[in-house]
C-alpha cells in the first residue's frame, strides 16, 4: 500500500488542479486551510513563489485524514511516515508552486468577471433558491475567519493554474486508432471446439521405485520439515464461559425490566416534511395560497423550492427545538404555522404518527437474563483474574494459581505455529486463536507471560512447558504423503503428455470428433465467445490460448476444473463489424481523462526540473510537529 501512496502522489496533482482545488476550500472550511495556523516561515520556495507552513499543516493534515480513513483509524506519527505522508505533501504543495510560478512568469492573468464567476458558481455562497448570495458569502469568510481579499487573491491564483493547465490537455481525448482497436481486441468473437481431459486417479498411477521416490523426496524437502512444536497451558477467563442464564430468578428479570423500561420503548415516531422558504414574505404568501385550497407542494413549487422528506424519525433526532417542538405538536396532514428554523422560514407538515411502544416483559426476559448473567460473569471472571494474578505474582505455577481460583488448566500437546497438532489436523477450541497462537510461540518455555485480553473483557493466562524445535524428517517418517503426492504430480505430467499428444495429432490433420471418438470422450463447444465471456466457459488459460493465434490453431492447456486440461481448436473467428461502437462512451471519457492527467503530469514534472525548488528541512520539521 505504500508504494501504491507513494506512485499516487503525482497522480493527485493533476486531480488536484483539476477539481479546483482553492474553490474547494470553501467547502471543506476556509480557517483550516488558511487562516494562519503558526510561524509565517516557508516551507519550500519555487521560484520567487512561497508555500507557508500553514499552508503546509493544512496539507499534512489532510494527507492525514486519507489516510485515516483508508486504515480506519487515525495513524500514528510512525504510521504516517511508513505510508509517506509527508512526501506526498510536499509532492502536491510543490507541485502547486511551480505551476504558480510558470503562471506568474507567462504572464496568465484572471480578470475581475471571470473571478466573480467563480465566486458565483461556489455552493457555499449561495441561498435557499440556489442563487448567490453576497450575505452568505460574507459569512462564511467571516466564520472561517478570512478576509475576502486574501479568499479572492487564492481563488485567483487557482484559477490562473487551471487555465496553464488547460492550456496543456484542454480538449486532449484518445486518438481514433486507439479506440478502434481496443474495440476490435473485446469485440472479436471466436468459435471453439474442444474436449477436456481428466487425470488418471491417484490409484491407477504405479508407485515410484526407491530412486524416484528419494529423488522427490531431497527435491521437496522443505515440504515435508517438521515444524516447531510446542506444549502450552491455559486458563481461559472469558464471559461466556463465566455466565449461566439459568441462575437468573424472575424477580430479578422483572426488577431489571422496571427499572430500565425506557430501553425496551420506542419513542413516538412520525413522517416529517419541510418547506424552507427564501424569505419571510415567500412564507406567509405560500400560507395565504393554502388558505384558499392550495396544497403545500404546489406552494412551495410557485416559490422555487420543493418538501423535503425528513423520514419516520423520533423527537430526539431533529436537532433544532423550535422544529421538533413543531413537529411533534402537529396534527396529521395539516402544516404548521410558519416557524423561524436555521435555514429560514419554514412550514412542518406531519403525514404520519406512529403511537409510542414498550415490549412487554415476556417479549425480552430472555434478553434481560442473558444480559444480567453476563454481568455476573463479568464479576466472576474479574474475580478470577485477580486470584490467578496474585497467585502467579508470589510464584505459584499456572496449575496451582488455577486450581485456587477453582479452575481447571487445559493443556495442549505438541502444537505447530498454525494451529495444528502432529498429524496436520487443526487443534479446536483454542481462544482468539491467531493473537494466542502468536504470543505462545514467541514466549520463553516456563517463563511467566503476560495474560493475552480479547474481546473487551477476556482473558487467556498461559504458560509454554515445552518446545520441541523444528527439523528435517526422514522419508520413512512422510513415506505416505511422500508417494500419494509424487502419484499426483504423476497423473498431471501424464494427463499434459496425453493432451500434448492429442493436440499433435489435431495439428496433424485428425479431427476434434475422430479423436474424441476413439479416447472416449466427448467434443464440446464454445460458440462465439469473447475474451470477456471465455473464462466461464474455457477457464482463465483457455480463453488465453483460444485468443493466441489465428483461425485453426490448436493447443492443450488447464481446464476451467482444477486438475483437468483441455485440447481445443478456433473453428472460426468474428471480427468486429464496427470496432468503435464496442467502446462506450464512459470507457471513452475515462481513457481521456486518463490521457489529459498524464499530460498534466509530465507537464508538472518538466516544470519541476525547470524552476529551481528549495525546501527547508527544520520549518517542516517544526511545521509537521504543530499538527494535532
Amino acid at each position: 500500500m505504500m508504494k501504491q501512496l507513494r506512485r499516487g502522489a503525482s497522480g493527485w496533482v493533476a486531480k488536484v488542479f483539476l477539481g479546483g482545488l482553492a474553490v474547494s476550500f470553501v467547502g471543506w472550511g476556509i480557517a483550516d486551510f488558511l487562516r494562519p495556523q503558526g510561524a509565517g516561515r516557508d516551507v519550500l520556495t519555487a521560484g520567487s513563489t512561497h508555500v507557508s507552513a500553514a499552508q503546509y499543516q493544512t496539507a499534512y493534515q489532510q494527507g492525514l485524514q486519507t489516510l485515516a480513513n483508508q486504515i480506519g483509524r487515525r495513524p500514528s506519527a510512525e504510521e504516517a511516515e511508513i505510508y509517506g505522508v509527508d512526501q506526498q505533501t510536499l509532492s502536491i504543495l510543490s507541485s502547486t508552486a511551480v505551476l504558480t510560478e510558470e503562471a506568474r512568469r507567462l504572464g496568465i492573468g484572471v480578470g475581475d468577471e471571470g473571478l466573480v464567476g467563480l465566486i458565483q458558481q461556489q455552493p457555499a455562497f449561495q441561498d435557499q433558491a440556489g442563487q448567490f448570495s453576497r450575505q452568505q458569502m460574507r459569512s462564511v469568510l467571516a466564520n472561517a475567519g478570512f478576509s475576502e481579499a486574501a479568499y479572492l487573491a487564492e481563488l485567483r491564483n487557482e484559477a490562473e493554474r487551471g487555465q496553464l493547465l488547460d492550456s496543456v490537455s484542454g480538449g486532449a481525448s484518445v486518438p481514433t486508432a486507439f479506440v478502434d482497436a481496443l474495440g476490435a481486441y473485446g469485440g472479436e468473437r471466436r468459435d471453439v471446439s474442444f474436449v477436456q481431459l481428466q487425470p488418471q486417479t491417484r490409484e491407477a498411477i504405479a508407485q515410484p521405485n526407491a530412486d524416484e521416490l528419494d529423488d522427490y523426496f531431497t527435491e521437496h524437502l522443505e515440504s515435508y520439515r517438521a515444524p516447531e512444536y510446542r506444549t502450552i497451558s491455559f486458563v481461559d477467563l472469558s464471559t461466556d464461559a463465566f455466565s449461566k442464564p439459568v441462575e437468573i430468578g424472575e424477580a430479578d428479570v422483572s426488577t431489571f425490566y422496571e427499572s430500565e423500561k425506557s430501553r425496551f420503548t420506542t419513542p413516538e415516531r412520525r413522517q416529517v416534511q419541510q418547506v424552507v422558504f427564501a424569505d419571510q414574505a415567500a412564507a406567509d404568501s405560500a400560507v395565504a395560497d393554502m388558505a384558499s385550497g392550495r396544497s403545500l407542494s404546489d406552494a412551495a413549487k410557485a416559490r422555487g423550492t420543493d418538501i423535503t422528506d425528513l423520514g419516520l424519525v423520533a423527537k430526539s433526532a431533529l436537532p433544532v427545538g423550535a422544529l421538533a417542538d413543531a413537529a411533534f405538536s402537529a396534527e396529521p396532514n395539516k402544516p404548521t404555522p410558519v416557524i423561524a428554523g436555521p435555514f429560514g422560514p419554514t412550514i412542518i407538515n406531519v403525514t404520519d404518527v406512529r403511537p409510542s411502544e414498550t415490549r412487554p416483559l415476556e417479549d425480552v426476559s430472555n434478553e434481560i437474563r442473558t444480559e444480567l448473567a453476563r454481568q455476573r460473569a463479568n464479576a466472576r471472571l474479574t474475580e478470577a483474574y485477580n486470584s490467578i494474578s496474585d497467585s502467579l505474582g508470589s510464584g505459584a505455577p499456572l496449575p496451582e494459581a488455577a486450581s485456587q481460583a477453582g479452575l481447571a488448566v487445559r493443556t495442549i500437546e505438541n502444537i505447530d505455529g498454525q494451529g495444528r497438532a502432529m498429524d496436520g489436523n487443526e487443534v479446536p477450541g483454542i481462544p482468539d486463536r491467531a493473537q494466542f497462537l502468536q504470543a505462545a510461540f514467541q514466549a520463553e518455555p516456563n517463563a511467566a507471560t503476560t495474560p493475552i485480553n480479547y474481546g473487551g473483557s477476556n482473558y487467556v493466562f498461559y504458560t509454554v512447558t515445552s518446545v520441541t524445535p523444528a527439523r528435517d524428517r526422514s522419508l520413512d517418517e512422510v513415506r505416505d504423503r511422500v508417494v500419494a503426492a509424487w502419484q499426483d504430480d504423476e497423473a498431471q505430467r501424464l494427463l499434459i503428455d496425453r493432451a500434448e499428444a492429442l493436440a499433435t495429432r489435431v495439428r496433424k490433420g485428425e479431427t476434434l470428433a475422430s479423436i474424441a471418438g476413439t479416447e472416449g470422450i466427448a467434443v464440446q463447444t464454445a460458440p462465439a465467445i469473447t475474451r470477456t465471456s471465455g473464462p466461464a466457459v474455457l477457464g482463465e488459460a483457455g480463453t488465453r490460448a483460444a485468443f493466441s493465434g489465428p483461425e485453426g490453431i490448436v493447443a492443450q492447456t488447464p481446464a476451467l476444473e482444477s486438475g483437468d486440461a483441455i485440447v481445443l481448436r478456433v473453428d472460426a473467428v468474428v471480427p468486429v463489424a464496427d470496432p468503435a461502437a464496442q467502446v462506450s462512451s464512459q470507457t471513452r471519457e475515462t481513457l481521456s481523462a486518463t490521457l489529459r492527467n498524464d499530460l498534466q503530469q509530465g507537464y508538472v514534472e518538466t516544470l519541476r526540473r525547470q524552476i529551481p525548488i528549495e525546501l527547508h528541512p527544520a520549518t517542516i520539521d517544526q511545521a509537521r510537529l504543530n499538527v494535532r
